[in-house]
């Protein structure tokens, strides 16, 4: 039982120190989408880049809660 505990710890400091670099990834991913789409029609003010990066942010809010509830639940 000890054993399957000291796992659990493990499991739950993975999954939230690697949190961090997929909310980075996603919002940059957006961020890099809105940028080419910028200069691929030539959008004046950045609006998809600007756009996409929000999309981008509550994404990984979205996905962050999601897994902290998730991980909640099967303490």
């Amino acid at each position: 039982m000890e054993k399957h505990k000291g796992s659990n710890a493990k499991n739950k400091w993975l999954v939230f120190t690697s949190m961090p670099i997929q909310m980075g990834l996603t919002i940059y991913l957006c961020y890099r989408l809105g940028d080419w789409l910028d200069g691929r029609y030539g959008v004046e003010g950045g609006w998809w880049m600007k756009g996409l990066t929000m999309l981008g942010v509550i994404a990984s809010m979205y996905q962050f809660i999601r897994q902290v509830n998730y991980l909640n639940k099967n303490e």
